[in-house]
């Protein structure tokens, strides 16, 4: 675990002062001079080649000034008469990459994007980003989270079983790194780095699978 350090120079916001602050600043007895100011986390030393890299943190934190360190988000571009699966370079890297996060409804394949439902754009999208050093804003923002745990399930095993290399997420939501298995955490609430599988909470869903066995020579083996 290495401890990240705050820039000394801040990140300037100034407004104009006018009768909605003015109005706010009476309601809630405070004070506003029109600038704020964010001390936003310097970019620690990662290692040059990894999988999967994660930036969690809650809102306001400084997720997405340290992702832009790694580029910039591709937007995927979605034609309305064209299925989704009609948009990837090959008919092997659309069956692959649909199922690798999950995707697996076959006649959603045959959609265009715009009818699909919240969760399956989520999904879509996912599969046209899954490219070495592609970085993804909001990651399971829009979709429930056992949506959001399989998805992050599905994309781990794709990205480590076909060379892909350097990918980096950030999101607001916790409980999907134990499922997702990066490589390294920036946690902007803590402002600490952790590396490694040996992450606290990133314990392989294998390990959470022996704890729920039972076994003997009668019972063979039960999982719960």
């Amino acid at each position: 675990m290495e401890k990240l350090i705050r820039n000394t120079e801040p990140l300037i916001s100034i407004v104009d002062k006018d009768e909605f602050i003015l109005a706010s600043e009476k309601a809630f007895d405070c004070a506003f001079d029109g600038t704020s100011r964010f001390y936003p986390w310097q970019f620690p030393k990662l290692p040059e080649k990894f999988n999967i890299g994660l930036i969690v943190g809650s809102s306001g934190s400084g997720k997405s000034t340290l992702l832009r360190n790694f580029g910039s988000e591709s937007i995927p571009n979605w034609e309305p008469n064209k299925s989704i699966l009609s948009h990837f370079e090959t008919p092997d890297e659309a069956i692959n990459k649909l199922g690798a996060v999950g995707l697996n409804t076959i006649p959603s394949w045959y959609k265009s994007y715009d009818v699909l439902s919240n969760g399956e754009k989520f999904r879509a999208d996912l599969a046209r980003k899954i490219t070495s050093n592609s970085i993804i804003d909001e990651f399971t923002s829009v979709v429930d989270r056992n949506v959001a745990k399989a998805a992050s399930v599905s994309l781990s095993r794709y990205v480590k079983n076909n060379d892909v290399h350097n990918i980096v997420l950030a999101t607001c939501h916790r409980d999907i790194v134990e499922w997702l298995q990066p490589d390294w955490v920036i946690d902007t609430d803590a402002g600490e780095l952790y590396e490694g599988f040996f992450l606290s909470v990133q314990n392989s869903k294998l390990k959470f699978t022996e704890l729920g066995m039972i076994s003997g020579p009668c019972l063979k083996t039960i999982t719960i």
